[in-house]
Order: structure tokens, then sequence, then C-alpha cells
């Protein structure tokens, strides 16, 4: 298995997401991969997952990736770099959501009632989504503005950029209208207990997060640096929010 210090890039998106979400990460003209995770009809996502990633590096001759997860595609990412060590160079997170076993999270998410439906009511998480589904398709603006209700300065910036809000449109439809039992799957993985992965990633890892994000709070961040044993370096981004701070990320 070969590396190299300008690796492709594997970006995992952020759930709800999709693949345009790589659009907004600057990757100095590397070769960057960014599949559909939430495209996993017919197989469990994390195999799903596995075998997209398992093409990508045939595809590309064996070479190992930069692995790349935004917000909860950072479960993904280091899913990756704990399974196939000999397939990831590296590894960036960017505003990654830790394992909710790892601290009193909840209280400052703002996507805290998703995810308790999750984890105790997952008929009303799919009635809830399939509401979503409407919405997306036929009013997705209105979605959107419910979504970023409490959001700050930085992310109400973003939503006056057309290229941003088409982005996240496409996402909103990929995860509940073209994909919902992808992104309904993707969630039940997540709200599992997962902190074992980080134990077991042998690649370095830098951690990319918004001291003002209200998705995932700070802690997440240092949650995961505590647990990963290589090397993990923290970049902190001041006022970075969510979706502000893969902006604001220089991949090394």
């Amino acid at each position: 298995m070969t590396t190299s210090p300008q690796a492709p890039v594997f970006f995992c998106h952020g759930v709800p997401g999709c693949p345009q979400d790589a659009a907004f990460l600057a990757t100095n003209g590397r070769v960057v991969v960014a599949p559909n995770l939430l495209a996993c009809e017919g197989s469990a996502p994390l195999e799903h997952l596995a075998s997209t990633f398992g093409a990508a590096v045939a595809q590309n001759g064996g070479q190992a990736f930069h692995v790349v997860g935004f917000s909860i595609g950072a479960m993904a990412a280091l899913r990756l770099a704990a399974e196939r060590p000999k397939q990831v160079a590296r590894v960036t997170v960017v505003s990654p959501a830790a394992p909710l076993q790892l601290g009193e999270f909840l209280p400052d998410m703002a996507g805290a009632p998703v995810f308790k439906l999750a984890m105790k009511r997952p008929r009303v998480l799919r009635m809830l989504t399939a509401a979503q589904g409407l919405l997306a398709r036929n009013v997705p603006g209105m979605l959107i503005k419910q979504l970023f209700a409490k959001c700050g300065v930085q992310e109400r910036a973003l939503l006056a950029d057309p290229q941003f809000v088409t982005a996240l449109t496409e996402g909103m439809r990929n995860s509940f209208v073209t994909h919902r039992a992808g992104y309904l799957a993707y969630l039940a993985a997540y709200v599992a207990d997962w902190s074992d992965v980080l134990r077991n990633v042998q690649a370095p890892v830098e951690i990319w997060h918004g001291d003002k994000d209200t998705w995932a709070p700070l802690e997440m961040a240092d949650a995961i640096k505590d647990l990963v044993p290589s090397s993990c370096v923290l970049h902190v981004v001041p006022n970075g929010e969510h979706y502000s701070t893969l902006k604001a990320v220089r991949l090394g």
C-alpha cells in the first residue's frame, strides 16, 4: 500500500447531507472521491461504506486515502481508519459528532430531539422524517429555515450564498426523500455506542471544530481527542459554527 503527503481525499458527508458538501472543502487540487453514503439500499450502511471505500482504493491503484468526515460523517471516517489502517493515510474530522455515550452532550445539541427519537422512538422518527420529506420536496426553504432557526452569524451568512443553499437543499432531498432509509440507518448507527472505534484508530487525526457550534458542541472534539491513541491535533476555529467550519479547513 502506497501513501503520499498529497493522498487523494475520500469525503464522508454529513447526515443529513450529500456528496455536494465536499464543494466547501479546500482540497488544494487533490483527487476527491465523495460518495453518497446514504445510497445503501439493500445493505447495512457501514457495510456499504466499507464496500464503497474498498472500490475507491482499488480504482486509485491501491493508494491510501486521506479520509475526511464532516459532522456525523466523522463516524464513517473514523470507522474506516479503525478497520482499514493500511488504506487510510490520515484522517481529518470537521465539526465531528462524537459518540453520545462519552458525555452529557445532548442538552447543547440542536439536533437533540432527533437523536432522542432515534434512541427511544424510532417509529416516531420515521413519521417525522416522512413529514420532513414533504417539506424537502415541496418547500425546502421552509425546512432549511426550521433547521437553522438557532444558527449564529456565520451560518446566517452562508444562507445568503446560493451555492451553499443549493447544496443544502440537495442534502435535505437526499436524506428525507431519495434515501430516507439510508438516513435513518445512519442515525441508528450513530446513536449506538461506537466509542470503541476511536480506540482502534492508528492513522494521525486532525480535528477542526468551531467554538460556536450549536449542532456538535466543542466538548465532542475533546472527547474524540482523549480516546484516539494515535497522534491527534485539535484546531479550534474562533467563532466557527457547524457548516462554516467546513469552509475554514486547510488539509495538511
